[in-house]
């Protein structure tokens, strides 16, 4: 397995993988895998595991798909290549897993891309693409859409994730060194929270968001998908 790819390969992928064609009446419009790989694997110490490693590609050759699928190729596409190198290698696998599902919203598609490190989802990203623009879409369109003001979506979000925040909680043992308390982690949680967290259309309509969670522990933050407008 090659350790790296060329912008030669990217597009010969992109135009010739084996793509899952959606069965959406007016879309029938594939996404490519730039990897689709599951397999079982034995480091060199005999450590054995699983891995499934599914990276999209938006199959569409306007400059804003190009780009989509450049930075997906760059965030998770680079890290599935590193597990590759260690297989070669015979070393120890740090991420097991690459998954990603897919809503549509009209001819609005949103891709929505999750990657393991050590058996936790710790990387999260969503991209939105609407193929009759054949353009980006962003977090503002998606709020102008529904005639949702910035101002309110933040707010919203904020009560939101501070819900999530106290539910999930986990107070830390008297007598622990540390100064992370219960406030202090949920104004870092909450100063997170802005316009360019990830956003896309769910398939119940919703927006839903990718958050960043602050812990006393551990990577110090976890992903979780908050949904602060809900419609019926």
């Amino acid at each position: 397995m090659k350790k790296m790819f060329s912008a030669f390969l990217m597009l010969c992928l992109l135009l010739s993988c084996s793509c899952a064609a959606f069965a959406d009446q007016t879309y029938r419009i594939p996404v490519c895998e730039l990897y689709s790989v599951d397999g079982y694997y034995e480091d060199g110490a005999g450590n054995a595991s699983r891995y499934s490693y599914h990276v999209p590609l938006i199959h569409a050759s306007t400059a804003d798909a190009k780009a989509i699928n450049a930075e997906i190729a760059e965030r998770f596409g680079e890290r599935v290549e590193a597990q590759f190198a260690n297989m070669e290698q015979g070393t120890s696998l740090w991420s097991l897993k690459t998954e990603w599902h897919s809503c549509w919203s009209g001819s609005q598609l949103f891709l929505v891309i999750l990657s393991e490190m050590d058996g936790d989802c710790s990387d999260a990203a969503a991209y939105g693409y609407d193929f009759e623009t054949g353009t980006r879409v962003t977090n503002e369109m998606i709020l102008a859409q529904r005639g949702i003001s910035e101002e309110a979506y933040l707010e919203n979000l904020r009560e939101k994730v501070t819900f999530m925040f106290d539910d999930a909680f986990v107070p830390i043992p008297e007598g622990a060194e540390t100064d992370l308390s219960h406030d202090s982690l949920l104004a870092e949680t909450l100063g997170w929270l802005d316009l360019e967290q990830p956003m896309f259309i769910n398939r119940f309509g919703e927006i839903e968001t990718i958050v960043r969670i602050a812990v006393p522990a551990g990577a110090g933050w976890y992903y979780a998908f908050a949904t602060p407008f809900v419609y019926g």
